[in-house]
């Protein structure tokens, strides 16, 4: 009887044996390496959901549930109608009987220009978004006065400047009306304020030159992406993408870019304010 290395006398060799055992554990390894990955990616889905979506969902249930239950008498008309077109104020409007509580406190901002070059600041702020404004208050009318803040605290990094003192600062000077803020707030009320304001003609180019130059640009805007009536927004600055807008009354809006032909349909009225 002849033998062979590996022999097996079930029919199998030591070596097939082996190179089978190995290919299962493989096998076993790479479903294992799966599962592992989709349970991966279905606690990321979780995580996302919870952190992003839920919170929408809840803050526009919220959103629906207030409107439905808001006493008329307690809250303004106006500030009902604010929260219906703009689910951001929902902790603005919800607050008003709580008002004289902002209303009294000093205003500190004097980190703000440390973040950026030109600060973000939000119209209805519960800081000063409760203060008077042109038959109104400034968290729904105060647009212009925060868009001039925003210029001013970027360009002259004074923080003793904010949305409420320039709102006194246009009333005093009768820049403020009851259609809203007067286009002269931007050239002869950025004078007062110890700054340069001219009116600019619509154009991409001397939009892109006014920056360059280390101005901002407020718009006077028609209604469209930023109001269904009036409405300003301020330019900080712009890259290959488009422009970098700070406005007052949305964050959302805030964080994207907009090209130029998008702007240009809806702008009315253009300044550069600058030092």
């Amino acid at each position: 009887m002849e033998y062979y290395a590996g022999a097996n006398y079930g029919g199998i060799s030591g070596g097939r044996r082996k190179a089978s055992l190995r290919k299962r554990r493989a096998a076993r390894r790479r479903r294992r390496r799966i599962c592992a990955g989709m349970f991966l990616l279905l606690a990321a889905g979780v995580v996302f959901f919870a952190k992003t979506l839920i919170p929408v969902l809840l803050q526009a249930g919220d959103v629906q549930e207030f409107l439905s239950t808001a006493m008329q008498e307690e809250y303004p008309q106006e500030l009902l109608e604010m929260l219906e077109k703009n689910e951001e104020t929902y902790d603005f409007v919800t607050n008003y009987p709580n008002r004289r509580q902002y209303m009294e406190q000093e205003i500190d901002i004097s980190d703000l220009c440390s973040e950026q070059k030109i600060p973000l600041l939000m119209q209805w702020d519960l800081r000063w978004g409760y203060d008077s404004y042109s038959d109104s208050m400034i968290g729904p009318a105060g647009c212009g006065p925060t868009c001039m803040t925003m210029a001013y605290l970027g360009l002259t990094k004074d923080t003793q400047m904010n949305p409420r003192k320039m709102a006194e600062y246009a009333m005093e000077n009768n820049y403020s009306t009851e259609a809203g803020t007067s286009w002269s707030f931007f050239t002869e009320g950025a004078a007062g304020l110890g700054l340069s304001g001219k009116e600019l003609p619509l154009g991409e180019t001397a939009m892109k030159q006014a920056l360059d130059q280390g101005s901002v640009l407020i718009c006077s805007m028609r209604p469209g992406d930023f109001t269904t009536t009036g409405h300003f927004i301020l330019i900080r600055g712009y890259d290959e993408r488009g422009f970098f807008v700070n406005d007052p009354n949305s964050r959302k809006n805030s964080e994207k870019q907009w090209d130029f032909d998008t702007l240009s349909g809806q702008i009315k009225g253009l300044w550069e304010i600058g030092k």
